[in-house]
């Protein structure tokens, strides 16, 4: 697929390089709606039909993208390719040894986020790992990675919280993070990885050329997705992330919140590239399902000098401040997002957003110069 990117240079994803490299072997594909392209269809469309596609396995949201975020998808067979569909978002969430019975090589296509919080890079993971393990060989067709890939932000997760030490926003594309997985564990795996022509670092996902396709049902939008390193931690608070609104993540509220005195103090404190609203809205599903909420809405003025790890702790402060007795934390899921328990217990403690936002920041630029080696781009 060719599409001019804003520089004006094609755009290419390497989907003739990937038919041409399974050829006739049995295929099994990892993916979901976002590896839609605007030429050539979806993977399984034109694995079908110029390949031997026998397998489909479904990370969070399903195949289809159907399922809601932490809903478990169940292991079926797809209704339109009469194919096995297998989750990998249930009780397993690693392909087993029958699920890979017959398959000659494993396929992973996907668009997602770039950031931590996002399950599709764990899921590669795990797949990755299960083809080492049963002699697969492993593909990556490589798509952009959506917040540009030459900024690295948020503190890096102790795997005793989360498997992979990735920072938050990790600047790397599927294939550059499948790269790194491959040279840094004991796997024997056999990876290719096949780029994308024409992408460079420094370009956001809508000037690439390519049309976005939400990877979730609440990333309708490239903004919701510029947002969502920000306010997912949300998910484990008893504040609405906008779930169940036309904006998620970047409304924000609960029925107990003063949005009025959220946004106000928010504004003063010199976020750069970022707004604050006061807002009301109504979820239709998720936390305070018809409820009206009051809250804020945060917008984004210039995407290349707002930091959402930074907005982040800010807003947790002021709403530590303003709401003491309404603000509550789940621990384990909170330190679960952010990858470990130093945040949460250094902001309880009465540390300054400011000060953890530039720990973080120290974690990001090691990791930054760990992953150079790595990437392809």
């Amino acid at each position: 697929m060719t599409q001019p990117s804003e520089g004006g240079s094609p755009l290419k994803l390497g989907i003739d390089a990937l038919l041409s490299t399974v050829g006739s072997r049995r295929v099994g594909l990892i993916t979901g709606p976002s590896a839609w392209t605007a030429d050539r269809g979806h993977p399984i469309d034109f694995l079908r039909r110029e390949a031997t596609l026998a397998a489909l396995f479904a990370p969070e949201h399903g195949v289809w993208g159907q399922a809601q975020a932490g809903v478990h998808v169940a292991s079926t067979i797809d209704a339109r390719t009469g194919l096995p569909a297998h989750s990998l978002y249930d009780e397993n969430q690693e392909p087993s040894a029958e699920m890979l019975e017959g398959l000659d090589v494993l396929v992973f296509c996907m668009q997602e986020v770039g950031c931590r919080y996002y399950t599709f890079m764990m899921t590669m993971a795990r797949c990755m790992e299960a083809a080492a393990k049963h002699g697969l060989p492993f593909l990556v067709l490589d798509q952009p990675t959506p917040l540009r890939g030459d900024v690295v932000q948020g503190n890096v997760a102790k795997t005793i919280f989360f498997p992979l030490p990735l920072p938050i926003r990790l600047g790397m594309t599927h294939g550059e993070l499948a790269t790194w997985l491959a040279a840094e564990s004991d796997w024997q795996l056999d990876l290719t990885v096949i780029p994308v022509e024409g992408w460079t670092r420094n370009l956001w996902f809508d000037e690439t050329g390519l049309p976005w396709v939400a990877p979730s049902p609440n990333l309708p939008t490239l903004q919701s997705a510029v947002v969502f390193p920000c306010t997912c931690v949300l998910e484990a608070t008893n504040v609405s992330e906008g779930r169940g609104t036309t904006r998620p993540f970047e409304l924000l509220g609960a029925p107990w919140m003063d949005g009025f005195a959220v946004a106000d103090a928010l504004s003063e404190r010199g976020l750069t590239g970022a707004a604050f609203r006061p807002a009301y809205f109504e979820p239709t599903f998720s936390k305070w399902e018809g409820e009206v909420c009051c809250g804020i809405q945060l917008h984004v003025l210039d995407r290349d000098v707002f930091d959402p790890v930074r907005t982040c702790f800010h807003l947790l402060e002021v709403l530590r401040t303003l709401h003491p007795n309404e603000l509550e934390i789940r621990a384990s899921s909170f330190d679960v997002r952010l990858g470990d328990a130093w945040v949460r217990e250094a902001l309880e403690a009465g540390e300054s957003a400011e000060a953890v936002w530039q720990r973080c920041c120290d974690e990001a630029a090691r990791f930054g110069v760990a992953r150079r080696s790595f990437l392809l781009y």
